[in-house]
């Protein structure tokens, strides 16, 4: 049991007895993730000044989920732009930031922690509404010249905890409150202090500064004027947490309105602190909401917790935001379902022509392996081996180059796919020409040739132009075929440019077949020293 600290000025009963209970239920819960071990070693090395990307990737990865999420994150849109997949969480940590994946870290086990447990509770409502609220303040705290705008992201999701950790653990009393609040007899903080013995904000503080939080982030959770004595980034950073609380609780009504101009009022006093006109501010708020709305999905939540109501407030400003902000997210929820639908069905093509890839896969293999014990003619294993890798994966042109006049020409011999005219035309090599390097260098190395994605700029760079011009390849495969120390040529495979990149699939089936090529050859002795005859 956790002991309850009492100021100078004294504190109720009710209040002792309120918090004793939720302390007593969240042990009873177990040690809640959002504030365990793991995340509190993330917040410690995040703040080291010589901390390094692999020692913060190195805690994050002992919790799995939190793993998963991060990653799901770090390759949406909004962080990661334009710089490839992100599969590690080192190279997340490196072009997001230590600061920044410390509160990401923070946010979803937040949400996982609090996720609802009651329904009905609007916990959810609450854990949305803290996101909206975090990651608003920190785009306002930019503006208003705030030295640390990630330490306002930490502010700006803890400000609702002592209302999140009262729904959570003790429902059934929330939701009473929330029906006295529809009465509208008692204002909201009466009815905190009725029925809790205090204010969410000091139940918030309390919690907080029990689980070692800084006092600058435990003192940003307060209205009304800033405690004497503190600075000027501390009184700004207060007073824009606070105020997004409170035009978020405007948007989503759940701060009942009598005459329509709180919201007004709250604008403004923002205005003045971040020196942005009204109409900024209210962007900035659209802007949070539809950036939530487009990753909801990894952060656990659900759009229908980001719908705020449509009624009359009796302020117009207000009134045409919530439209706005309810008509991006049901259409942005409506694209998703589409989307979804889209993708199953794909989903379900995807996997009956895998089916088929496997079953001609399974043929064409045991088509080698009966030539392996056979005497059959190199053509028929070089031409088995290049319809089965084209019948076989999403490979569309298959061509085995034979290797003549002494390793000092490339010629198309067996070709098997589509659009096969550039490719035959092409592949007519002399070692003399200079655009023809590549080809002839892969096969004196020995060594195979990946390129997934030929329209990428290194690739396009790197290339001969010649080839992309005549070819246009999405992604091509190329591999000398050497038999017993012999080359006789080369294997080529690629996809057209409008069909896309080479898949993992691809490579594997290709190489599966190349090698089991080189084994039926060997083993029939089918290689010849004269085997422009033959092919």
């Amino acid at each position: 049991m956790k002991t309850v600290t009492i100021d100078k000025c004294g504190i109720s009963l009710k209040y002792q007895e309120t918090l004793n209970t939720i302390y007593a239920r969240l042990d009873r819960l177990g040690d809640l993730p959002v504030f365990s071990a793991t995340v509190n070693h993330i917040r410690q090395i995040s703040s080291a000044g010589d901390t390094d990307a692999m020692a913060l990737a190195i805690a994050v990865m002992k919790d799995a989920n939190l793993t998963t999420k991060l990653l799901r994150l770090a390759n949406s849109n909004h962080y990661n732009r334009g710089s490839g997949k992100i599969t590690a969480i080192s190279r997340a940590v490196v072009l997001i930031g230590f600061e920044r994946i410390r509160n990401l870290c923070m946010t979803l086990k937040l949400i996982e922690s609090f996720g609802e447990k009651e329904p009905n509770s609007r916990v959810e409502d609450l854990l949305v509404t803290a996101v909206l609220n975090a990651s608003t303040a920190r785009d306002l705290a930019l503006s208003a010249g705030i030295d640390d705008v990630e330490e306002t992201y930490i502010c700006g999701l803890l400000f609702s905890l002592g209302e999140i950790v009262v729904a959570f653990t003790l429902p059934d009393v929330y939701l009473s409150m929330l029906e006295q609040r529809k009465q509208r007899r008692l204002s909201w903080v009466n009815i905190q202090q009725q029925t809790l013995g205090g204010e969410f904000l000091t139940l918030g503080r309390d919690l907080i500064q029990s689980w070692g939080f800084s006092k600058r982030v435990v003192s940003s959770l307060r209205t009304g004027e800033p405690q004497p004595g503190v600075s000027e980034q501390e009184r700004l950073n207060q007073q824009i947490v606070s105020g997004c609380h409170q035009l978020f609780e405007q948007v989503y009504q759940r701060s009942p309105q009598l005459e329509g101009d709180e919201y007004t009022e709250q604008l403004k006093l923002m205005s003045e602190l971040t020196r942005q006109p009204a109409e900024k501010l209210e962007e900035t708020l659209h802007h949070s909401v539809r950036q939530l709305c487009d990753h909801i999905d990894q952060y656990g939540l659900s759009h229908r917790a980001l719908i705020p109501p449509v009624s009359a407030s009796g302020n117009e400003s207000l009134d045409e935001l919530s439209r706005k902000v309810s008509f991006y997210v049901h259409a942005r929820q409506e694209q998703q379902s589409t989307r979804k639908n889209q993708d199953d069905a794909y989903s379900a093509e995807q996997q009956k022509r895998l089916a088929e890839y496997n079953q001609l896969q399974l043929k064409y293999l045991e088509k080698m392996n009966e030539l392996m014990t056979g005497q059959a003619p190199t053509t028929q294993v070089l031409l088995t081996c290049v319809e089965g890798i084209e019948a076989s994966c999403s490979l569309e042109r298959v061509v085995f180059c034979l290797s003549v006049n002494a390793g000092q020409q490339l010629v198309a011999k067996l070709l098997e796919g589509e659009q096969l005219d550039p490719v035959m035309s092409y592949f007519q090599l002399n070692r003399a020409d200079k655009s023809s390097r590549l080809f002839f260098h892969i096969m004196d190395r020995g060594v195979a040739l990946l390129v997934p994605d030929a329209r990428d700029p290194g690739w396009q760079n790197r290339l001969p132009d010649d080839y992309l011009q005549s070819i246009r390849p999405g992604g091509l495969i190329v591999s000398p075929l050497t038999v017993s120390g012999k080359t006789l040529g080369l294997l080529y495979a690629d996809k057209t440019e409008t069909a896309g990149p080479v898949e993992d699939r691809d490579f594997r089936v290709f190489n599966q077949f190349l090698v089991q090529c080189r084994i039926a050859l060997e083993m029939g002795k089918h290689f010849s020293t004269d085997l422009t005859k033959k092919v």
